[in-house]
């Protein structure tokens, strides 16, 4: 599997998409979370989030729709942090410091023989998000990656348009050994930003989930 990233996904600005393929031991989901305290040693909630996640959200027509990262960062002040393991915390803790909406899915085996592709949708695609079972359709123009079909359509493991959601097939399961972690990249920053992301979720996983390991996949620029 190769992260691609389309001519009209390159032209939004999104020239360093990443992803990283995850593999443990035991379950990805298993393991105690992180506490509150650790995750306010782990971010600073004053420091300022990259202006280009709202810039891609306005050049998707939704100027209005607020970022990942400060929608965590708004949750967690109003409500308090709330653990849902390890690996999932790791994620939360690079949005929360990075401001990046980052992907978590399983794999399938057939995942082997395709690529992961980021492109704007094309109106014939649909998903069932995550926590839910109805299928909706998605908006041609909006920004969706996945795994492409041998017949070249790309199936959704996430959709970022009006909304930002994830497939509900592609959650990871409790008896999922293997995952894989995506992170689209920010308008107007460079490769770094995004490599920092995989890295930050490395570093919060290494003290408490040291079984888990991180294999970039291959990317074109």
């Amino acid at each position: 599997m190769k992260c691609l990233v389309s001519p009209e996904a390159r032209a939004l600005g999104l020239h360093h998409s990443r992803a990283w393929r995850l593999t443990a031991a035991t379950p990805l989901l298993g393991g105690d979370g992180l506490t509150a305290e650790q995750v306010a040693a782990a971010y600073d909630a004053d420091s300022p989030l990259p202006e280009g996640y709202r810039k891609l959200l306005a050049e998707l027509g939704y100027p209005d729709v607020v970022p990942a990262g400060e929608r965590l960062r708004t949750v967690l002040g109003t409500r308090g942090w709330r653990a849902h393991g390890p690996v999932v915390d790791a994620v939360s803790v690079a949005t929360l410091r990075h401001g990046a909406g980052i992907g978590l899915h399983r794999l399938l085996p057939a995942d082997a023989e395709r690529d992961l592709v980021v492109a704007r949708a094309t109106g014939a695609e649909r998903i069932v998000p995550a926590f839910s079972t109805r299928s909706r359709p998605i908006p041609a123009g909006d920004l969706i990656y996945g795994a492409r079909e041998p017949e070249g359509n790309v199936e959704p493991f996430a959709w970022l348009g009006h909304r930002d959601c994830d497939s509900a097939e592609r959650q990871l399961s409790e008896a999922d050994h293997e995952g894989l972690l995506v992170v689209l990249g920010c308008p107007d920053e460079g490769t770094d930003h995004t490599e920092v992301i995989g890295a930050t979720v490395a570093e919060i996983l290494r003290p408490v989930r040291a079984d888990i390991t991180l294999t970039p996949l291959s990317h074109t620029e």
